[in-house]
């Protein structure tokens, strides 16, 4: 009776996923039958991709599948594409996909399925997320003791921002990260941990709600 129960919830799980429920589990058998969707509006931002289809008036349908992949993956397997999504519902006609980076070209295709089987992949859509948004404009580097370091910029007039991050440069050597300042009008970074002899070199990024960094603000050097 037990092994009976499982197996029934496991398929049950199968059921709810063919109707756009969990994603990842069901391998759909390809019905050329079923309507193909060819028309995508697409709405790329930095962070996110919005997509927006016409309604689908064929009653056999469940929901669309949403596959995204990159153009240097595309002729490695089968299209190079993934599942990334599903909208459950044949009268759903939007989604957003905010599993993306800024600057970066993606390509999507879309299907529709019924009971475990979808169509033929829809036209290829590419797509380019904006680049970040700009870094602040101003910061600069001062000595104000003999083993401390003030940065002092102009704080971000993106009402986004809610962070900055600060690396630091040692004698021309590579990035490393140093703090994160919370507040999109803090405007200060005190460094206690540098050393006479040494040249500094400071950069912040802003950073938004989204976890989007800005581009990096100009270089402020100082030697001490």
């Amino acid at each position: 009776m037990k092994k009976s129960t499982l197996l029934l919830s496991a398929l049950t799980l199968l059921v709810l996923n063919g109707c756009g429920g969990i994603k990842g589990l069901l391998l759909y058998k390809t019905d050329p039958t079923l309507k193909t969707i060819t028309q995508v509006r697409a709405l790329p931002m930095s962070s996110s991709v919005g997509f927006e289809w016409q309604t689908i008036k064929d009653r056999r349908v469940h929901g669309v599948n949403i596959y995204r992949g990159l153009p240097t993956d595309r002729y490695k397997t089968d299209q190079g594409f993934k599942r990334v999504g599903s909208v459950g519902n044949r009268y759903g006609t939007h989604f957003v996909d905010t599993h993306v980076k800024p600057n970066t070209t993606y390509l999507y295709t879309f299907t529709t399925y019924s009971l475990g089987k979808e169509s033929k992949h829809g036209a290829v859509l590419k797509v380019k997320t904006k680049p970040p948004f700009a870094g602040i404009s101003f910061v600069q580097a001062y000595k104000v003791a003999p083993n401390v370091v003030k940065l002092l910029w102009r704080p971000h007039p993106n009402e986004r921002v809610n962070s900055y991050i600060i690396e630091r440069s040692v004698n021309g050597g590579p990035w490393k990260y140093m703090a994160i300042v919370k507040g999109q009008l803090m405007a200060e970074y005190v460094d206690g941990r540098v050393r006479a002899g040494n040249s500094y070199a400071y950069r912040i990024f802003a950073r938004g709600y989204d976890k989007i960094r800005s581009q990096p603000s100009q270089v402020t050097r100082i030697s001490l």
